[in-house]
Formats: structure tokens, sequence, C-alpha cells
């Protein structure tokens, strides 16, 4: 991104965060449709493609990684893997119905699953050579590395402390002067309403887009699908109750920013631009 178009999005962002610091509770109220269904659906398995990146990712990582005697070379490993086991686990666990408030799963099954799965993986990945998955090293950086950091550790270092009543809540409490606006947070006392996680993790599969050449028609029509998912999947939260504007507003926006974090990280300049085209009689 150009450092006009930057500032463009973060003026935006801006503006969104002020009118939302105000409006939360009337958007929340014009919205909320607890019983649609595609709002439902988003609920249920909206992060499932979120955690397939990050399960690959990181499998691929792993097939990459180089284990030595020494500790950075362990605590990499170790990460790789343990990141990789949440967003394997992640996935079995929604995909039994972890976000519809199913009861009856049964833990130890979906812990095996994702054993089975990494190991699966694993010995699929070794039967190809390291240069041919080279090309996706730096992919499966920025996917892993989207899911640890603005999936889990930055949603939850932010909700934890932030203590935020979700609209739902507070209509089930029956008392509107439980809601804050985004600014003022309430310290930890079991509400996690800002920002929203599921909105995180729907944009999170923006890395897919890599995928393709830069400037192609097809890294443009991917482009437009994953924002589509994740303006679908930020509506959803606000429709459900589970979150007002603010909250998908900024689980959006973390996740943009480590993006373009990770992306400027691990990808060479040159791959982040559009090939230059020649005109005929140009060398």
């Amino acid at each position: 991104m150009k450092p006009k178009g930057l500032w463009l999005a973060v003026a935006v962002f801006v503006v969104f965060a002020i009118v939302f610091g105000t409006a939360d509770w009337q958007i929340s109220e014009a919205l909320y449709n607890p019983q649609a269904g595609w709002a439902l659906f988003m609920e249920a398995y909206g992060q499932l493609p979120a955690a397939l990146l990050g399960f690959v990712s990181g499998s691929v990582l792993l097939r990459q990684h180089a284990w030595q005697k020494n500790f950075k070379s362990i605590l990499a490993g170790v990460g790789i893997v343990l990141v990789t086991l949440v967003a394997t686990f992640g996935f079995f666990a929604d995909a039994a119905g972890a976000q519809t408030g199913n009861e009856d799963m049964n833990l130890a099954l979906l812990a095996g699953l994702t054993l089975a799965a990494l190991v699966v993986g694993q010995v699929l990945l070794r039967r190809m050579p390291r240069e041919k998955l080279a090309p996706y090293h730096a992919l499966a950086k920025i996917g892993l590395g989207m899911f640890f950091f603005a999936g889990l550790a930055t949603v939850w270092l932010v909700k934890l402390p932030w203590g935020r009543w979700t609209y739902r809540d507070i209509l089930e409490a029956g008392d509107p002067g439980l809601y804050t606006p985004w600014f003022l947070p309430q310290g930890p006392n079991g509400h996690h309403s800002f920002f929203s996680g599921h909105t995180a993790m729907c944009f999170l599969i923006l890395p897919l887009m890599l995928l393709a050449k830069p400037g192609s028609p097809a890294r443009r029509a991917l482009l437009a699908l994953v924002l589509m998912w994740g303006v679908a999947g930020a509506i959803s939260r606000v429709m459900v109750g589970a979150h007002f504007a603010s909250d998908v507003l900024f689980g959006a926006g973390e996740t943009l920013l480590w993006f373009w974090i990770l992306q400027k990280a691990y990808l060479p300049q040159a791959a982040q631009q559009p090939t230059p085209q020649t005109t005929p009689g140009q060398a």
C-alpha cells in the first residue's frame, strides 16, 4: 500500500471510530436480528477458513524448519508446533459446534484429530522436496503470524482488561445502563465485547490473495472475496448481538494492520508491486 493509501485508510478508520463511539447502541438496535440464518452460520463457522489457514501455514513451516541444537531453533520449532496445534484444534472444535454452545463435544476425540492431522500433514509434505515448498515459505510465515498475532494475541490482550458488555448480554440483563462506549475500558469483569475476535478471524484470510501475482485479475478477485467474507463476518456479529459496530471495526482494523506489517516484513518489495508492463520498442 502506498503512503497516501495508508493515510487515507487510517483517516477513514478514525472517522468510523468517532462515529461508532456515539452511535454504537443505535446501530445495534437497528441491525439486531438474532434469528438471521446467515448471521448464525457465520457465528458458527465463520472462523473455519482462518483456522485452516493457520494449520496449513504452520504445517508448511514445520516441514521446512531446520531443527538444530540451539535455543533459537528449538524455541522457533516449538512455537510453530504450538500455534499450529491451536489452529488445528480450533478448526475441529468449531466444525463440531463450539461456537453454537455444543456442550457434548468429545475433547479427547478433538485432541486426537488434531494430532492426527498434524502428523498426516507432515507425512504428506515430507514427500515433497523442500524447493517445491520454498515459494510458499513467506506466505506461510504471514499466515501463521496473522493467526497468532491478529487472531489470538492482540484480541485477547485487549478483550480481557477491557470488560465491555455485549449488546445481547445487556438485553438479557435488562439494564441499558451497562452499555459503555468503546473508549472507556471497564477492567477485567468476564465480559469480552471489545474487540471482535470473530471479525479478526474472518479478515485473517487476507494472505490468500498473495497466492496470485501482484496486479493480476486473480489477485483482485481473491482480495474482493476475502473482504466480502470479512465484512459479512463483521455485520453478522452486530446482527446476533455479540458485538457492537466499534468492536468489529477494531477487530478488522488490527487484522489489516498486522497483515500490512507482516507483508512488509516477509515479502520483498518487488513481490508486493505489480510487474511493470513494457511497450513495443522498450528494452
